[in-house]
This record gives structure tokens, sequence and C-alpha cells, in this order.
């Protein structure tokens, strides 16, 4: 496999998807403190992926299903989870 056959995954909160994912993770504090603040940080780290070739696919998460699939599979709602 290539470099170029890979295609990194991340990802991605809408604003209102982000504030409750803020209110239902067991770490809040691994996140930012405002959406803002997070979606400047996602930006530039994709962007950093990008520079470098990589292609990256922002993967829109709704925080509903991220709990669902967290608790069939026995994770907790926390950074872990998320990647």
């Amino acid at each position: 496999m290539s470099k170029q056959d890979i295609v990194y995954s991340f990802a991605w909160f809408e604003p209102e998807q982000w504030k409750c994912l803020k209110e239902v993770i067991d770490d809040p504090s691994s996140l930012d403190d405002r959406y803002e603040e997070w979606r400047a940080s996602a930006e530039k780290t994709i962007s950093e992926f990008r520079a470098t070739g990589q292609i990256v696919q922002k993967i829109s998460i709704k925080v509903s299903e991220l709990l669902i699939i967290c608790e069939s599979e026995g994770y907790k709602p926390d950074s872990k989870a998320r990647s």
C-alpha cells in the first residue's frame, strides 16, 4: 500500500453536535472551551496533513450515534472512542 492509498478520517462536529458532545462525554476538558477554538485547531491539523500530501476526509459525527456505538462496543464516551 502506498502513501497515497491511505485516507485519514477526521471526526468532524457541527456547532450543535459539538455542544452536545461537551455535555455528554466523560472527558470534556479534552476539548477546547469553545467550538470556534476546536474548529480552528481541527482545520490546522487537517491542513498540516494535507500539506504533506496526505488525504484527509472529514467524517460528520452525530453524538447520539456515537453514544449508541460506545454503548454497544463497551467504550466510554471519551477521546479514545472519538478516535
